[in-house]
């Protein structure tokens, strides 16, 4: 099995991913995701949380642990129902952040960028949108994305007011990232960004250390990197690089952390061969080496098998790197009901993700 170097090939998908003040969007619609509405192929919209009952209740009901955690009849029900809200972010963490209500920030407006430096075996996304083919994207300027961004927003009979920049992995080309945050700030525009990064590519954020030590303690922008698997052997078969690797998360999260960022994680649920609790447990100590309440700011996610993911599994499969045989709703009961509680209190575990503080 040939192993990637992610340094090397950021390095070769940065040059194709930004071009003249420009930036390689992928398109949308070829994905088949069936999730969210698309706009001009490039953009997306949609409900990150879809309860009926989470709409009509009442502000104190929305932050009590009514719609936390997983459902009490777990064992008996499929597993994209186990989770009440499987995922919080970034309804909630935009909210608590700027003194809100969650469904005000619930429908998120997202881009994905063309080009990762992984190539996840789990991933959702075809392979030819992820190594920045221009015959799967587009390039676009950040004045462009804002004012697809405002037009959704305007054509929507709910409130828009959540950018999701995507991927790919963002941090490949993090000027982007900056470049859209001014962009916000100049127009006045009340639009919190949510980044998501695979954390493998800490090299070019450090570059503009200065413009994001500025921005990242600003309270309209959240930060949630992925972590690949709960240890290095994981981690290589999940992302087909180099098992070495795997510790260049750990310092990503921390060059966050140190930056005063509103940091969440994210921890696919494969984990592979018998010893799913050892991992976990060990995986949660790592975390709290970071930050002591950052397993509490982490959430696990079920893998949904769309149909380029289908494709992406069998690919992956024939290349060495199948997905593990454990059961994810195994992974999910031992990191909710078993490990978590050992490390925290209910009084914590009854909290949002955003509710636990980071410093």
């Amino acid at each position: 099995m040939n192993s990637i170097d992610p340094i090397k090939k950021a390095e070769i998908l940065r040059e194709k991913m930004m071009k003249d003040g420009k930036y390689l969007i992928t398109k949308f619609d070829i994905q088949e995701q069936n999730t969210g509405k698309v706009l001009d192929a490039y953009f997306r919209y949609k409900n990150y949380i879809d309860n009926k009952e989470w709409f009509s209740a009442s502000l104190k009901d929305i932050w009590s642990p009514k719609f936390l955690g997983l459902t009490q009849n777990f064992w008996s029900v499929p597993i994209e129902q186990t989770k009440k809200l499987e995922f919080q972010n970034p309804p909630y963490s935009a909210a608590y952040r700027l003194d809100k209500d969650p469904r005000e920030y619930n429908k998120v407006f997202t881009i994905q960028l063309s080009g990762c430096d992984y190539d996840c075996n789990y991933c959702y996304v075809p392979r030819e949108s992820n190594v920045a083919n221009i015959k799967f994207g587009k390039y676009f300027s950040v004045k462009e994305i804002v004012n697809y961004f405002l037009s959704a927003a305007e054509k929507s009979k709910e409130p828009i007011k959540v950018m999701r920049i995507s991927g790919g992995n963002p941090t490949i080309i993090p000027e982007i990232i900056l470049d859209i945050y001014n962009e916000i700030r100049n127009q006045n525009l009340n639009i919190y960004l949510w980044i998501d990064t695979n954390l493998s590519s800490l090299k070019y954020l450090e570059d503009l250390k200065g413009d994001f030590e500025k921005i990242l303690v600003q309270k309209n922008i959240g930060v949630v990197g992925c972590f690949k698997g709960t240890c290095n052997e994981d981690f290589s078969l999940i992302t087909g690089a180099e098992p070495h690797h795997y510790e260049k998360q750990f310092e990503t999260v921390k060059w966050f952390l140190n930056r005063g960022a509103d940091f969440y994680a994210y921890l696919p649920a494969l984990v592979y061969g018998n010893n799913v609790e050892e991992k976990s447990r060990k995986f949660i100590k790592r975390l709290k080496n970071l930050n002591k309440n950052l397993p509490l700011r982490t959430e696990v996610l079920e893998i949904i098998s769309y149909p380029w993911a289908k494709l992406n599994f069998e690919r992956t499969k024939n290349l060495g790197r199948p997905l593990p045989k454990t059961n994810q709703k195994l992974v999910f009961d031992i990191w909710y009901n078993k490990l978590l509680p050992q490390f925290y209190s209910q009084e914590n575990l009854n909290k949002y993700c955003c509710e636990m503080p980071l410093k």
